[in-house]
């Protein structure tokens, strides 16, 4: 991803409060599920070099409200990229592996919290690459039962999806970026939008390039 898109959408991620709506979104159509009071900062690192894997997730955080306990990541995605399935499955077992490593230096014997990776397109042109692992692989039918497929989680602005956000500044984001990629906030379509902070506008700015937004506004 673009490295100035990158940090922008990053610090924009790490409240927890626009960070667990996404994911409410995503999993649970909006109802708040998750709580951002119940997020704890994790090492975004996931170098291993068994795996010759040498970069940081974007965004990452530890969920623990006494009935749930998980991690949650987002990879922020600004082209489409065919290699983004197998990255995102790559993250999640790094993500066990160190987990597991951790249980065997405290010598404890319990299951793995589960790890969440939703990744979030903020591209103009629809995704037309793989978002499973059997869109991406020749399966032999003959070893078809055998295949393990991996499903990505995936939100794009793009998208035909409606999602229903709860914070008024990722609706924001995300509706304003999609209006002005469809190009229906040059046509007066676009009346959905309540105040709009100009930290937000920032984000908008750079997440599609455009010059004319003025951000004094």
């Amino acid at each position: 991803m673009n490295k100035i898109k990158d940090k922008t959408m990053k610090e924009f991620l790490e409240n927890n409060a626009y960070f667990v709506d996404f994911f409410n979104a995503y999993f649970f159509d909006g109802e708040r599920v998750l709580k951002p009071e119940n997020c704890m900062e994790l090492d975004s690192e996931m170098n291993d070099s068994n795996m010759d894997i040498e970069k940081h997730v974007d965004v990452i955080r530890k969920y623990n409200d006494g009935n749930l306990y998980s991690a949650f990541v987002i990879e922020n995605q600004s082209c489409v990229d065919m290699s983004m399935v197998v990255r995102a499955a790559a993250y999640e077992f790094v993500a066990y592996d160190r987990m597991l490593k951790k249980l065997k230096k405290n010598k404890a014997k319990e299951k793995l919290p589960m790890v969440h990776i939703l990744v979030f397109y903020t591209g103009e042109r629809p995704w037309n690459a793989a978002n499973k692992l059997s869109q991406l692989v020749d399966v032999d039918e003959r070893f078809e039962s055998y295949f393990h497929d991996y499903q990505m989680n995936l939100i794009e602005i793009t998208g035909n999806t409606s999602y229903n956000f709860n914070e008024e500044d990722v609706h924001n984001l995300f509706y304003i970026c999609r209006s002005i990629y469809d190009q229906s906030i040059y046509e007066g379509k676009s009346n959905s939008f309540g105040f709009v902070k100009s930290s937000v506008l920032k984000v908008v700015k750079t997440l599609t390039d455009v010059e004319w937004l003025d951000l004094e506004e």
